[in-house]
């Protein structure tokens, strides 16, 4: 019989060197990457997300894929290859080496920086009557927790006071009393990200706009308006153009990837129109919007690409205020067994580096994700400079965001999407 472990997504002294693998005190990375798993992401925002979808999506693919490393730690056989080969995960004793490099790296931000807040929490709850392994309590000495899973409602409590406090409030309830009743072990991450504009928006300078979800239906949304120097280009692979929005202190950023205004030729600046784009070809598929056209283009080859070709220039955005709130339950774990992880959530999962009985899997996934994007920024400042010319300036490149888009929020120190959505319209409170 195997028991049910909730997957849950909203140094130490000496220990023996093979209990999670074969060397669980291998040296920490100086400078973890983590590009090398942006195909995980990207390949599940568009399982969650599919071509053809009319609503907003945000989620946080890092925290995601924090939750199931955790899985991972514990796995072994044909469970631990799936999850190896679909999270991009290195050898064991190497994927804990930067897992902890990781963990150590944003407690470090976290206390030496204020101009922008990365918070991660992850946690193995076990119930305090299961044999766990003596030794993974040792690896993981900061994760696990004793919980009493028979008191319910207490157990759910607890694990929403950290996500809670992780997320300053943002989500105050990740799990139920009937979510973690009588289960065995409850593997939790918590990820919160906040950051102040390098180059703020005045919020006198928001006005109602028109939003174009489709060409033919619009809503007035506030928009955010600034002339600044950004970093932008043209993508021909993804058929968009892309704006880089670093927040103060430029170790992270917001990328916003505006589709052509049709599927074919036209870009979003006027000033653009002559030069066009195939983006409507056999790569499009079954597209019939330019957002559906960019996504059937988005891999991580061509995200890649996109977020690299830039240069900095003037340019007047115009972007909207908004707030997205986002549940993923059923789905979830539907998408990741798409995406190969196949036995974790059956009774041919093998956990046995956690359990050797051999008699846990996860049952279940939960994922909440919340995100606001208003004016905030850094403090304001000005500069003066009387230029002698001939010409006069270029215009500033229009980047005017009045139809739907993808963001995501990166880590640029480590090259780590933290989150990532599509706003296709105005959410209704």
């Amino acid at each position: 019989m195997k028991l049910a472990v909730v997957l849950l997504v909203g140094l130490a002294g000496v220990v023996p060197p093979q209990c999670i693998s074969h060397n669980d005190t291998l040296a920490l990375p100086s400078s973890p990457d983590l590009a090398h798993i942006t195909p995980f992401g990207v390949d599940l925002f568009k399982e969650l997300n599919p071509t053809g979808t009319t609503s907003n999506f945000f989620f946080s693919p890092y925290s995601i894929w924090n939750s199931l490393v955790l899985a991972y730690f514990g796995s072994s056989g044909g469970t631990r290859q799936q999850l190896q080969k679909v999270l991009r995960l290195g050898d064991p004793a190497h994927t804990l080496a930067t897992y902890r490099a990781l963990s150590h790296l944003y407690a470090e931000r976290q206390a030496n920086t204020s101009d922008y807040v990365i918070d991660l929490a992850n946690r193995v709850y076990v119930d305090e009557k299961f044999p766990l392994r003596e030794c993974v309590k040792g690896v993981l000495f900061q994760e696990v927790q004793a919980i009493d899973f028979g008191q319910a409602e207490e157990a759910a409590a607890r694990i929403n006071q950290l996500v809670n406090e992780t997320t300053r409030g943002k989500i105050p309830e990740l799990v139920t009393a009937r979510d973690v009743s009588g289960v065995p072990m409850v593997l939790v991450n918590a990820a919160y990200f906040k950051g102040l504009w390098s180059n703020a928006f005045e919020a006198s300078e928001t006005v109602p706009e028109k939003f174009f979800s489709s060409p033919d239906q619009h809503t007035f949304v506030p928009m955010m308006k600034l002339i600044s120097a950004f970093k932008i280009g043209e993508s021909e692979e993804l058929g968009a153009t892309v704006l880089e929005m670093p927040y103060k202190g430029k170790a992270a950023s917001m990328f916003v990837l505006l589709p052509y205004t049709t599927v074919t030729t036209t870009r979003v600046d006027d000033t653009t129109a002559n030069n066009t784009t195939t983006a409507c070809n056999a790569t499009t598929g079954k597209a019939t919007t330019p957002l559906d056209a960019m996504l059937l283009r988005l891999t991580s080859d061509t995200l890649r690409t996109g977020l690299a070709s830039r240069e900095k220039q003037e340019v007047e955005l115009q972007l909207p205020k908004f707030k997205l709130e986002q549940t993923i339950i059923n789905e979830l774990v539907d998408a990741l067994q798409r995406q190969g992880i196949k036995d974790l959530f059956t009774s041919n999962a093998d956990l046995t580096i956690y359990d050797p009985s051999g008699r846990l899997r996860v049952s279940k996934g939960i994922h909440k994700a919340v995100v606001e994007v208003n004016e905030e920024g850094s403090e304001a400042a000005a500069g003066t400079g009387l230029i002698v010319t001939f010409s006069l300036p270029p215009k500033p490149k229009k980047f005017v965001c009045n139809h739907p888009f993808v963001f995501l929020i990166q880590d640029n120190h480590t090259n780590n999407i933290l989150f990532l959505g599509v706003y296709r319209k105005p959410q209704i409170d």
